[in-house]
């Protein structure tokens, strides 16, 4: 099988995310079909209007995950696999700052506390940090000069356990 859009693993999450916004399923779709993949839902979820009504467009995301014989995992699955997605793009130095924030709203619903601890905890020391205080007690040897290496740093080691 052919590569797919660098948001399907949040598309696939998408019932498992407290926030997930649907215009992202029309952006998921537009580059789904710049890759090459064509299905009568994915050509109508591409061509929907932002913002979209959440019913509709949901009925063709569905349909255009059908279509394409993609399957939603399970929860626990689909979490991993959208974390793991987050956690590629902050080791790639990609909005580290964004991306930790985005981990931090899925860390919130998580059942597994120790899943995304660090990233939880990275999280508070950089929001501290921004808040101007010059000690934050969620990460030793954190500061507003190196906080943003220790999240690449600590996304490169998750990565490669």
């Amino acid at each position: 099988m052919q590569e797919t859009s660098k948001l399907t693993s949040k598309i696939l999450a998408y019932k498992e995310l407290d926030d997930f916004n649907m215009n992202e399923s029309i952006d998921w779709a537009v580059d789904m079909l710049g890759i090459g993949y064509e299905s009568p839902s994915l050509l109508i979820l591409a061509g929907l209007s932002k913002p979209t009504n959440l019913y509709e467009a949901e009925e063709y995301l569905k349909g255009s995950i059908n279509e394409l014989g993609l399957k939603i995992p399970e929860r626990n699955v689909a979490i991993s696999q959208y974390c793991k997605y987050l956690i590629e793009k902050i080791a790639n130095e990609e909005n580290v700052k964004e991306n930790l924030y985005q981990l931090y709203k899925v860390a919130r619903t998580v059942d597994d506390d120790n899943l995304l601890l660090d990233f939880y905890l990275l999280y508070w020391a950089w929001g501290d940090l921004d808040y101007g205080l010059e000690y934050q007690h969620y990460w030793d040897g954190a500061t507003p000069n190196n906080i943003e290496k220790i999240v690449i740093a600590e996304a490169k080691k998750y990565l490669n356990t």
